[in-house]
């Protein structure tokens, strides 16, 4: 936010109409608002605040009227702002409620607080809005600090700076977030948090079917699973890793509990022992087919034999 020129028109002290050159008090940098008590140096900063937000900060909010009391009857309160936010040159033009004098007759009649927000496009000035509501709406989102965090952080009123020390951790922080607006590292935190439940739970459905094959692998081998091998519970739960050895030697990450090289090691053990067992059930087969057909030739001769004895009983 850069703020470029003021001018205020029988608002708090200032009777007449001031302005304030910003531009030429920031050119060299920092400057310093100074003077005696009652000079109007908070004053300066309650008409900034009043442009941007419609109020005025500390106690002063409370104040019943804005209009200065030693200005004409008839001059209407004002306080215009020329100032750059989020790279946009805007004019705020502001008049807070007042009590002027009536066009007919005595007396007088409260004339409404009103507001004009302008934005300055190609050369000219363009109108945005004349809501109060849509004003401050505007400068809230484009400032992204409301008026208590604006006058904590910006205008810091007198008697506010221990109040902004002594808040509650939750306060400050809920403010630090919107003045450096980290709600995008909060975003990502969460997106990092989901992303690790989806890839957990992933897992887990695959450590379910891996359980479902060591099962199935382990009953036709007819092996049982080994003590030291346990697999994580599909709810979450972390499982015990191999207690003769380290997890290196299971093969499994820390405390993922499967001992990944340990259960390939298994596995490929049944197979292993599954081809020894393929092949001798090979061999011991080959040999039960040779004394079949040993058998089924010494049955033929029998048969034939048999045969003969019986044409020749009937001979």
């Amino acid at each position: 936010m850069r703020l470029h020129d003021l001018t205020v028109t029988a608002f708090g002290p200032f009777a007449t109409t001031v302005t304030v050159d910003l531009d030429d008090l920031a050119s060299d940098g920092l400057f310093l608002l100074c003077g005696p008590t009652g000079a109007g140096k908070s004053s300066v900063l309650d008409a900034i605040c009043f442009a941007l937000y419609g109020q005025v900060p500390g106690e002063r909010s409370t104040a019943r009227h804005l209009r200065s009391d030693g200005a004409a009857p008839d001059i209407a309160p004002r306080v215009v702002l020329e100032a750059t936010l989020s790279g946009r040159r805007f004019r705020f033009t502001r008049s807070p409620a007042w009590e002027r004098p009536k066009k007919r007759g005595a007396g007088t009649t409260t004339q409404q607080a009103s507001a004009l927000v302008e934005e300055r496009v190609d050369g000219t000035w363009s109108h945005l809005t004349g809501r109060i509501d849509e004003a401050g709406q505007l400068v809230t989102r484009l400032l992204g600090l409301t008026m208590a965090q604006f006058c904590q952080v910006v205008l810091l009123p007198q008697g506010e700076f221990q109040r902004f020390l002594r808040a509650g951790a939750d306060d400050r922080q809920r403010l630090l977030q919107s003045i450096f607006r980290t709600s995008r590292y909060a975003e990502v935190e969460r997106w990092l948090t989901d992303r690790r439940r989806a890839l957990r739970q992933e897992s887990l459905d695959a450590l379910v079917a891996v359980r479902s094959t060591v099962h199935r692998l382990s009953e036709a081998g007819h092996v049982a699973f080994p003590d030291h091998l346990v697999l994580d519970d599909p709810s979450g739960s972390p499982a015990a890793v191999p207690s003769d050895g380290a997890e290196e030697s299971a093969g499994g990450d820390p405390g993922d509990g499967t001992g990944t090289d340990a259960l390939s090691a298994w596995a490929g053990t049944l197979v292993t022992d599954s081809a020894t067992a393929a092949a001798a059930a090979d061999r011991h087969r080959a040999h039960a087919e040779d004394a079949l057909a040993s058998a089924a030739s010494t049955l033929a001769a029998a048969e034939a034999v048999t045969a003969l004895r019986e044409r020749h009983a009937r001979a």
